[in-house]
């Protein structure tokens, strides 16, 4: 076979390729955005001609582009213009935040943010809410107005917002409100009651274009970590908007038109597998969407409902599990056992993967038992369902689910915050089977380590989108601060070349992409990372100090640090 004109050779270090037959070679050739060969390093040298571009890797690692297998992308984008404040109630971390908020976007957009000081006003002894310094603000935002609320619901304006308000000194306090002054009458930024609700109506909702401007943002952050490729929850508004939800169903589902324009423009910095409602299900076909529709770029097939908040089975009280995540109830987007029943045999009779949202055992189960029944009764396919999160599974379920086949996305910040207690809370047998991803893997899941970018919805934690932190969470089920607790059932940690595979080629087979990325492999696209050091050898703390040096996609250099 004629090896064609090769745009790029990568030698001279450790290609981790996470292909079992051929797992660690030192150099591989690019054409186009594929790899076409793998080699040593002579061997891949002799090839390169005149154009060809040499790239010494000095002993540095190289391994496929991560691909993070849970996101909500545009909630991220959302994030991308506000501050975050939930922890905050001092000036001075007000100030970095707001900087860091400012520098990242561009004149006149709004800057946000919500429930300043809100851990310190929680606390018993009734801390004051700050009042921030107008004067420090305007500083740090003089071409941006700034509108955000503190955890007393009463608002905070820069001068530039209360420009854009026609609010001055001279003006009067509203009916039910007024706005703060100093002792010389000079507005503070203070809004209380009905003068911080009519500003807040005036903050612009957030167009396309801006959206796109906070996407180029937050996938240049994921370029930074290494990842190429994410699974996340998406809507198409041609289909949801064909109906009158009965609550805010798919606040969590990223509008799929931001990455369609993306891609229409060559903006795409990583490829894209959306996961729809699934009870959208019947629906899609009507709109050009069936399973595997799409390419390389944005590509559909899998489809996405909720089931629990922390549903265990009995005996479980959550009164005895504060601070473990698990209440003992169902996601206010639930639509009961009996429905989802019928969901999923629907959705998987139209072939769709689906990805059940389930936390506690008890969420678990009903998931498994809805698979299960569709696997009965639609007959034999290539299915590749998820337990997305999957804190708990009860001892008999590991096996059924693995004998489905079943893939489970885990979060490595979960098990950190959610596995405090446990032990006391449910007892150590039965606490033994939460966050088991070394049982998992042993009873034939596929594992994903995947983020839920960008974190709680109230912003109460961001999530770590960092693969090489998750993984060390993953290997060792501790933070790497000495000062947290001690690892939570560390016979439960899986391997660095486990954790490896959790984010390239397991997520790759999870979306039916096995043959076009996940390892590097001649004809494979050719998104891989650069990282500062062999993270496969020594201790699980090399994790903690790599960095990602490089960022390809498509054989294009998207991240850069060396």
């Amino acid at each position: 076979m004629t090896t064609p004109s090769l745009d790029l050779i990568v030698y001279g270090g450790i290609v981790w390729t996470a292909d079992p037959h051929r797992p660690l070679v030192s150099a591989f050739a690019v054409a186009g955005d594929r790899i076409v060969r793998v080699g040593d390093d002579a061997e891949l040298l002799s090839l390169a001609s005149e154009g060809t571009e040499l790239l010494d890797l000095a002993g540095r690692m190289v391994c496929p582009g991560f691909n993070d297998a849970h996101t909500h992308f545009e909630n991220a984008v959302d994030w991308h213009f506000q501050v975050a404040l939930t922890d905050v109630n001092d000036q001075a971390r007000l100030e970095e935040r707001v900087a860091a908020t400012a520098g990242r976007l561009t004149p006149g957009v709004w800057i946000t943010g919500g429930d300043l000081g809100d851990f310190a006003s929680t606390r018993e002894d009734e801390v004051a809410l700050l009042e921030p310094d107008l004067a420090a603000i305007d500083a740090l935002t003089p071409d941006n107005p700034l509108l955000i609320r503190r955890a007393d619901h009463q608002y905070f304006a820069n001068s530039k917002a209360l420009g854009v308000a026609n609010i001055d000194r001279a003006t009067p306090d509203p009916r039910g409100g007024r706005f703060g002054r100093d002792a010389a009458g000079e507005l503070t930024g203070m809004l209380y009651g009905q003068a911080g609700e009519f500003v807040h109506r005036l903050v612009t909702p957030m167009s396309l274009e801006q959206k796109l401007i906070g996407a180029r943002g937050v996938m240049a952050g994921l370029n930074a970590v290494g990842i190429t490729s994410i699974h996340d929850i998406a809507r198409l508004p041609s289909v949801t908007e064909e109906t009158i939800p009965p609550a805010y169903l798919e606040r969590s589902f990223s509008n799929a038109q931001i990455f369609q324009t993306l891609a229409e423009r060559g903006e795409l910095s990583v490829r894209v597998y959306a996961f729809l409602p699934l009870d959208t299900h019947d629906r899609l076909a009507g709109h050009g969407v069936t399973p595997k529709t799409g390419d390389d770029w944005l590509r559909f097939g899998a489809l996405k409902i909720f089931v629990d908040s922390g549903a265990m089975l009995p005996p479980f009280d959550p009164a005895d599990a504060p601070g473990t995540g698990l209440t003992d109830g169902w996601s206010y987007r639930f639509v009961g056992e009996e429905r989802l029943a019928e969901l999923v045999l629907a959705g998987d009779a139209a072939g769709f993967d689906i990805g059940v949202h389930v936390q506690g055992d008890r969420g678990c189960r009903i998931a498994i038992d809805a698979f299960e029944q569709a696997t009965l009764l639609n007959g034999p396919r290539d299915r590749r369902h998820r337990l997305i999160h999957a804190w708990h599974l009860a001892s008999g379920d590991f096996a059924r689910a693995g004998e489905l086949g079943l893939i489970a996305d885990v979060t490595s910040d979960q098990l950190l915050l959610y596995s405090t207690n446990l032990d006391q809370a449910l007892g150590a047998a039965r606490a033994a089977n939460a966050f088991a991803w070394r049982r998992m893997i042993d009873s034939n899941l596929t594992v994903n380590l995947v983020s839920d970018l960008p974190g709680a919805f109230n912003k109460s934690h961001v999530a770590e989108i960092d693969p090489l932190r998750n993984m060390y969470a993953a290997i060792t089920r501790a933070s790497g601060d000495p000062s947290r607790s001690e690892p939570f059932h560390p016979d439960q940690a899986i391997t660095i070349d486990e954790a490896l595979l959790a984010y390239t080629a397991n997520p790759a087979y999870s979306s039916h992409e096995e043959d076009v990325k996940g390892t590097i492999t001649p004809g494979k696209l050719a998104d891989f990372v650069i990282l500062s050091e062999d993270i496969r050898t020594g201790a699980p703390e090399v994790l903690l100090r790599a960095r990602v040096d490089r960022t390809y996609l498509g054989g294009r250099l998207v991240h850069q640090v060396d």
